[in-house]
């Protein structure tokens, strides 16, 4: 387990990222935050830490917070207390998480157009035809990162034996997946096919998800087989051959 203050290296100069354990569903996961220096040292922290004295004179010696990213309505239990540590920064993400948490309180949704013109080296995809997470996910193109929360999920040696353990039982350790829940309430449509085909069409260098170390091996290829189960019956014509490249 990564030390949770140190804020690792992901692409030098650009993009850092630190992990820190969460207990989920009666397993201990890890959750890791992703942060973007965008032009003129501006700070974009998707799915934020807990905001420590520590992490935030980390946070400070990249450059200034001024985007705090809630990717979906399950990545949010950090964004209050980091909007309050600081203030000046603008909260973004989509409006069904403030029924989960009243106490979010969002400046813009991630399809604004205020913010997509203010954060114009991040393109903002939402996946469609998963209510269950309402995501938008987010490619960096210079470095051809895909930063997303519950697109995909892994577990390996250096996870809690809890979650190893889960992960062996759901067909998760050493593979890449979506995460058992997303899985049981997503069903084949046209909008995840269309989806799928817009990420996977991506110049992927890595996928950089919550709960699984970075994807560097073959990320567009293991997205889609990941994703395979909502993309077969389901997808549009036009889209078949563009699915099976």
């Amino acid at each position: 387990m990564a030390d949770p203050l140190t804020f690792e290296v992901v692409v030098p100069d650009t993009i850092w990222a630190t992990q820190r354990p969460v207990w989920f569903g009666g397993v201990r996961i890890r959750s890791r935050t992703t942060i973007v220096r965008l032009a003129g040292g501006a700070l974009w922290v998707h799915s934020p830490c807990p905001p420590t004295d520590e992490a935030c004179a980390a946070l400070d010696a990249l450059g200034e917070v001024r985007w705090i990213v809630v990717p979906n309505k399950y990545h949010h239990l950090q964004t209050p207390a980091t909007a309050a540590r600081y203030p000046k920064a603008l909260v973004v993400g989509p409006k069904t998480v403030q029924a989960r948490n009243p106490h979010v309180s969002l400046t813009m949704a991630t399809d604004d157009p205020a913010y997509l013109r203010a954060t114009s080296e991040l393109t903002a995809i939402p996946l469609g035809g998963v209510p269950f997470l309402d995501e938008t996910v987010f490619f960096h193109a210079a470095s051809g990162s895909l930063i997303a929360a519950d697109l995909l999920i892994s577990a390996c040696a250096r996870d809690h034996w809890t979650w190893r353990m889960a992960a062996r039982i759901w067909g998760r350790y050493g593979k890449i997946k979506t995460p058992p829940d997303v899985r049981m309430k997503t069903r084949a449509n046209p909008a995840v096919a269309e989806s799928i085909a817009h990420l996977r069409a991506l110049p992927l260098q890595r996928i950089l998800v919550a709960h699984a170390d970075p994807i560097t091996d073959r990320p567009a290829e293991q997205l889609a087989e990941a994703w395979d189960f909502a993309v077969r019956s389901s997808t549009p014509k036009g889209l078949s051959a563009e699915l099976t490249r």
